[in-house]
């Protein structure tokens, strides 16, 4: 059978047969006004990056119920908690403390703090540092130089490829960081750090 664009689309950025996304779009149609199916017609990826940039609800609903009907209900959970994480649509499950998931001297920044927060949500294991030591092993996030507002860098989890799943592997966190509306750079920067940029930097990110 052949599937429009956008239903491709978004099969590719979960990682289920386009089945699964038809599926979910027609049920997803009948259940809320929301959703049109005209929304993913022959949709190119950069179309379908800006409708997730401008109603993310709309393809979370339907990623949900398509790793749903894929029998992938812990990966279709994943997706809500990223998504919500992101939008900062629900509180937070923890307070992060200084340490965790990057350096004390790096806590306090604004992008930092979100993607530790989206990380969390998609159940990778933060580092624990005292800034000398590492105490527990696991993400951490840097940030660019000043040159580059908006950039992060993330150092995967040692056992990231111990992992299955949507956030399995070391592809994992470009995975979920693209999920959450992240730009990303799908080649790793020197000593494996993955490079991401903000949402509101993406269509802009280097600066003059």
């Amino acid at each position: 059978m052949t599937y429009t664009r956008g239903i491709q689309t978004l099969a590719n950025h979960i990682g289920t047969e386009p089945e699964y996304v038809a599926r979910a779009l027609r049920t997803a149609s009948r259940a809320h006004a929301v959703i049109r199916a005209n929304q993913f017609q022959h949709m190119t990826d950069e179309q379908f990056r800006r409708l997730i940039g401008s109603d993310r609800h709309v393809v979370a609903v339907v990623a949900n119920l398509a790793l749903r009907f894929a029998g992938r209900i812990e990966d279709a959970l994943l997706l809500m908690d990223i998504y919500h994480a992101s939008q900062g649509a629900k509180p937070p499950r923890q307070v992060i403390r200084k340490g965790v998931g990057t350096l004390p001297e790096h806590h306090d920044h604004p992008h930092i703090q979100q993607v530790i927060r989206i990380l969390d949500a998609a159940g990778l294991p933060p580092i624990v540092t005292d800034g000398t030591h590492e105490l527990r092993p696991g993400f951490q996030v840097l940030p660019a130089c000043d040159d580059l507002p908006g950039w992060i860098f993330i150092a995967p989890d040692p056992d990231c490829g111990d992992r299955t799943g949507f956030a399995g592997g070391p592809l994992g966190y470009l995975a979920v960081m693209r999920w959450a509306g992240w730009g990303v750079i799908t080649e790793p920067m020197p000593s494996g750090l993955w490079a991401v940029v903000h949402p509101d930097h993406r269509n802009a990110p280097f600066s003059s």
